[in-house]
């Protein structure tokens, strides 16, 4: 089963039979795919199963899909349907069922790769430049580095101030578990705070700020390791 950018529903269900009242009255229907691709996550947590992912996004406020990829939780709320997807490796996504008489609000449709038009290092390590994470190469062997050291930074600098919808960062294969905790700012200012407890390849990390100039601020004490950033908004 893949991800998919069609709008059409499965009519396989996955009912909830968890004994959390949390998740209980709660049903999903499967995301139909033919390719590999999926939303922008608003959270990632670790999970077990496809069913541990739908308790914890029946818990987890605004969440309304999710999927379960690597070890992962990724958990969706409206606006991920609506917008751009994503290339993922192959997942299943699931999406709540509505509600007939439950009133939605319009998400913006024009989310779009926004324009990097430079970057900067708090410290760059060797000639790792900041440069290489802004390049449009994706290859997860290329990548940018800081010295070792939390509170050091990858800061971009867009070519107008936007509204920085999520980022997309991939990672470095050979040292992942370096990227698992950092802050995301915009303008100085934090607007998603990440900690994982699994590594991952390639993921989104929400944002909902407006701004020029987005930074990502490693807080581990290895070195700030990172392929690529690709950040989208309006």
């Amino acid at each position: 089963m893949y991800c998919q950018t069609a709008a059409h529903f499965l009519a396989l269900l996955l009912l909830l039979t968890a004994s959390s009242p949390a998740a209980s009255d709660f049903t999903f229907e499967i995301v139909s795919s033919v390719s590999s691709s999926m939303p922008v996550s608003m959270k990632s947590v670790t999970g077990s199963s496809t069913v541990d992912c739908s308790v914890k996004c029946a818990q987890t406020a605004g969440c309304i899909g999710f999927s379960w990829l690597q070890s992962l939780c990724q958990l969706f709320d409206l606006s991920a349907f609506s917008g751009t997807w994503l290339s993922s490796p192959p997942c299943e996504v699931f999406k709540k069922m509505e509600e007939p008489t439950a009133a939605t609000s319009s998400p913006p449709t024009n989310i779009t790769k926004l324009n990097i038009s430079s970057c900067q290092h708090s410290n760059t390590y060797l000639s790792y430049y900041c440069t290489i994470s802004m390049d449009g190469n994706r290859d997860q062997t290329v990548y940018s580095a800081t010295v070792q050291g939390i509170g050091e930074w990858w800061e971009a600098r867009l070519a107008a101030p936007a509204f920085v919808a999520y980022l997309t960062i991939y990672n470095r294969l050979s040292s992942a578990s370096w990227l698992k905790k950092f802050n995301l700012l915009v303008d100085g200012v934090e607007c998603n705070r990440v900690d994982l407890t699994e590594s991952f390849s390639i993921a989104n990390f929400t944002c909902n700020a407006f701004g020029s100039a987005v930074r990502v601020v490693n807080q581990l004490s290895e070195h700030l390791v990172i392929c690529e950033v690709e950040i989208y908004g309006y």
